[in-house]
């Protein structure tokens, strides 16, 4: 046997994946010469090919035992090690030692871009995201013009939510290379992220001239017509994504929020059951206790009804509860504890039992998620269980705050007190849609000379409040609020709220009270469309955006409405 005619060949076969052929001939020269370090390297990266991972990181290192440090090839099998490594999971294992070859002075942009990877892949969570991008920069010095690393960094800006950064870079990656669909969703995502969905339209229709399948680019294409309030396109774009793959989990959940928006129940609801499928999908609790699916009788049994979602969700759909109570069952509620004092107002036509979640449950027949209630419920568009109020506040409290508020701004004859809500928690992925600067409704005073206006939230953004404490007839009334029980209370002591789409909102309907909510361009499903007015809450009154990320004519809607609007002060 020729030792060089041999691993020629097999490095021959092995670039044409012929893997099996490359590694009967390796194997042949290793029985007769085991220690051949040029066959052990070329067989170590035969099984990395096929992600043999375990065996190509037992061969590599073997390989590595027999060359010396200083000598060319080694760098090349230490490269391939941590490849090997990284495939098993061992990512610490793998960024050390990249970390190593870094620190000798070798300067591969792959070995910047490897570390980058390992990096990130020690901390799902982002931790490590900052380092791994220094890595990538790193990397992108040695090699601008590399439309991979420049798409890497973009996602690693992703986890961050940092989307000019993902902009830069995926436009970066898109002028080396305009032929991958991914670029361009990618580069679309980010132009969503920053509002600019006709832009993220136009990169979507690019992905799929290069990829007409491409299901996850139907499902983001739908997302941004429905911002543009493009509904029917949207639903289209979402059959599109199913005909590709029925049981795309984000091409049902988001079908079903545009069928919300329209009002067609039947069809959305069933799918609206896929929310706890999707990538950024809540847990779906009590898994081991039985689904009621709404056919089986109740009456004598046990269920338990628990929150989901935000506090306005929980606020929305607890209504729900005394129907389930009426029809037999006993009733178990498991809300956050800072909403069980307000909750326990609920009139039932049998006692509710609420539990704090996280204590433990009492023994039930049968769960349901609240927000499956409407579904099992058959609740139709014309047909919304609607009360003009089923939660209170406390009386008590309610003279407390009451009292706070005398303070604030003594009560005279003929004033009227206005509660203003201008955002919610900053948390929320739709934060930058919803929330107003408390400073945009300063046209409100202008209405009328009667108004005292209290901004209900206890926790004011540095710049709102440094706008208030400059502003005349307008007051803090949110300091001391520990619980929705008090939230509930200082509500009460208004005349009117006008409030964005926040847990406030929410409250304040099903507190009865007159409330006016400013609502963005595409809003979110339960406000519907069209309308001023809102099914479920009798006393609520909505003012809508004409065009997306425009609060003007907003507030000037709203302002115009006061002037004329009824509210005698208490």
């Amino acid at each position: 046997m020729n030792p060089t005619e041999t691993l020629r060949q097999a490095f021959q076969l092995f670039e044409q994946e012929h893997y099996a052929a490359a590694e009967q001939a390796l194997f042949g020269l290793l029985e007769v010469e085991s220690d051949h370090v040029q066959a052990l390297h070329l067989l170590g990266s035969v099984a990395l090919a096929q992600a043999r991972f375990e065996e190509a990181a037992l061969v590599l290192q073997r390989a590595l035992r027999l060359l010396p440090d200083n000598v060319p090839e080694s760098l090349s099998v230490r490269y391939k090690l941590g490849r090997a490594f990284y495939g098993q999971g061992r990512f610490e294992d793998a960024f050390l030692l990249y970390r190593a070859l870094i620190e000798a002075g070798h300067r591969m942009p792959e070995l910047f871009v490897a570390a980058a990877a390992a990096l990130q892949a020690l901390a799902p969570s982002g931790k490590n995201d900052a380092a791994a991008i220094a890595l990538l920069e790193e990397a992108l010095q040695l090699q601008a013009d590399a439309p991979d690393t420049w798409h890497r960094k973009a996602m690693l800006h992703e986890r961050g939510k940092d989307w000019n950064a993902v902009r830069a870079s995926m436009r970066q990656a898109l002028r080396l290379d305009g032929q991958r669909a991914v670029y361009w969703h990618d580069a679309g995502m980010a132009e969503h992220a920053l509002g600019d969905f006709e832009t993220a339209l136009k990169y979507y229709d690019q992905a799929l001239i290069l990829d007409p399948d491409y299901v996850d680019v139907h499902v983001s294409r739908g997302t941004s017509l429905a911002r543009l309030r493009q509904y029917d396109e949207a639903i289209d774009s979402y059959q599109r994504a199913l005909r590709l793959k029925p049981d795309d989990a984000e091409a049902r959940l988001n079908l079903a929020l545009s069928l919300l928006v329209l009002g067609r129940f039947q069809e959305a609801f069933p799918l609206y059951e896929w929310r706890w499928e999707g990538r950024s999908a809540d847990p779906y609790r009590h898994e081991a206790i039985p689904a009621w699916n709404g056919a089986t009788p109740l009456r004598g049994k046990r269920i338990l009804l628990w929150a989901e979602q935000g506090y306005g969700d929980i606020i929305q759909f607890v209504r729900y509860a005394p129907l389930i109570a009426e029809a037999g069952a006993h009733v178990v509620l498991e809300v956050p504890a800072n909403l069980l004092p307000l909750l326990a107002s609920l009139p039932s036509p049998a006692p509710l039992e609420m539990v704090a979640i996280g204590e433990r449950l009492p023994e039930v027949d049968c769960q349901l998620p609240m927000m499956s209630l409407p579904l099992v419920c058959n609740t139709q568009y014309g047909e919304i269980p609607s009360a003009a109020s089923y939660l209170r506040a406390d009386e008590a409290r309610k003279q407390a705050w009451m009292a706070r508020a005398d303070a604030l701004a003594p009560r005279t004859p003929g004033r009227i007190r206005v509660g203003v809500v201008c955002s919610g928690n900053p948390g929320n992925t739709n934060d930058y849609r919803r929330s107003i600067p408390l400073h945009q409704f300063a046209p409100l005073a202008q209405a009328r000379p009667d108004l005292d206006f209290f901004a209900i939230q206890p926790d004011l953004r540095e710049a709102d409040a440094a706008w208030l404490r400059t502003q005349e007839g307008w007051h803090w009334l949110g300091k001391g609020i520990a619980n929705f029980n008090d939230t509930a209370a200082a509500l009460s002591c208004m005349d009117l709220l006008i409030t964005v789409d926040t847990a406030a909102a929410h409250l304040a309907g099903a507190l009865g009270l007159p409330v006016w909510i400013a609502l963005p361009f595409a809003p979110d499903w339960r406000w519907f469309l069209n309308r001023h007015d809102s099914p479920w809450y009798p006393t609520a009154k909505l003012f809508r955006q004409q065009k997306a990320g425009q609060w003007e004519d907003v507030v000037l809607a709203l302002r115009a409405a006061l002037a004329v609007a009824d509210l005698p002060g208490r």
